[in-house]
């Protein structure tokens, strides 16, 4: 990351006093499994039976079946300053054992909606990438998604996935949706996916509500045309950051990685009051250690695109 980028970002972090989630709040003997929102309890992470929901209020999340009934119910709690730093607030860094390239979040871009009307649609497509050349059982994530206003434990995501992940997988690409709220984090179940397959991962507001003062968003996330990657979820926090990101893990060699360039094209921002951004101010971040970049190539809130360069 450039000093100037490094910088901003740090900016960023300054700006919000909380992190995602507390990942690491649990028993240190506990196995620990990588997320796209980072590093999970492996009794945090839970799959979402197909037509169910996550419901999150100010005190407890609820997976609710199709029939209304609760199927699991854990409290909220929502993260604390004072024991976590987030993954989107810091930048990638060589934490595996096995590890030559950068890991986390090494090339990803960000923006704010400060307008007081929320998101109701972000959409952006993309191409499953060729597969890479070698196989050190990396795990790779690609995935556009909302994040909370204030970061207070929530981030909502279609993601591409390389590897073996909590969800499941290996040595192909699969599709999954996935919910991050206070310290717990939801999946729906994966669907394989070939390289060149056309992705189009969206992010609706589907209605608000308002009950004892306090407002409650329902969002619905998927990729078009595979309804089993769907996740409906509501939380009482409006979802105001946007983020278009790569991950790694595990990654040993630069092959463990495809070739070429990923591009997130046709990024469509939509608010509540019908009305679109004037345009996007991007902020990219890049990982130049291991020449892994991220490009802002259009800041138009219709035809938005961001460039991956392997």
């Amino acid at each position: 990351m450039s000093f100037r980028g490094f910088f901003k970002f740090a900016l960023l972090a300054a700006q919000v006093v909380v992190g995602i989630a507390t990942p690491l709040d649990s028993k240190a003997s506990e196995e620990l499994v990588q997320t796209p929102a980072g590093l999970f309890p492996k009794s945090k992470v839970h799959a979402i039976p197909d037509g169910a929901s996550v419901h999150q209020t100010s005190t407890e999340v609820q997976i609710i079946g199709a029939n209304s009934t609760v199927l699991f119910s854990v409290p909220y709690t929502p993260p604390t300053t004072s024991k976590f730093v987030g993954p989107l607030l810091n930048p990638a860094s060589a934490s595996s054992n096995r590890r030559d390239l950068q890991s986390g979040y090494i090339a990803y871009a960000y923006w704010e909606n400060t307008a007081s009307s929320p998101i109701s649609f972000l959409g952006s497509n993309w191409n499953v990438p060729n597969t890479p050349a070698s196989w050190d059982d990396q795990l790779l994530y690609w995935w556009n998604g909302l994040v909370p206003i204030d970061f207070s434990g929530g981030i909502l995501q279609p993601v591409l996935q390389y590897g073996f992940s909590p969800a499941g997988g290996g040595e192909y690409y699969a599709i999954a949706s996935w919910w991050l709220t206070g310290t717990d984090i939801f999946h729906t179940g994966i669907t394989q996916v070939s390289p060149g397959t056309f992705l189009q991962g969206q992010i609706s507001l589907t209605g608000t509500s308002i009950s004892g003062g306090v407002t409650t968003y329902s969002y619905s996330c998927t990729f078009v045309g595979f309804p089993s990657t769907t996740i409906s979820a509501s939380t009482t926090v409006v979802l105001s950051w946007v983020y278009e990101a790569l991950e790694t893990y595990g990654t040993v060699q630069i092959s463990d990685l495809p070739t070429g360039n990923t591009i997130f094209s046709t990024i469509d921002i939509t608010l509540q009051n019908g009305q679109r951004p004037s345009s996007l101010d991007w902020t990219p971040v890049s990982d130049t250690t291991d020449d892994i970049t991220m490009t802002v190539l259009s800041t138009s809130s219709v035809i938005g695109a961001l460039l991956i360069t392997y």
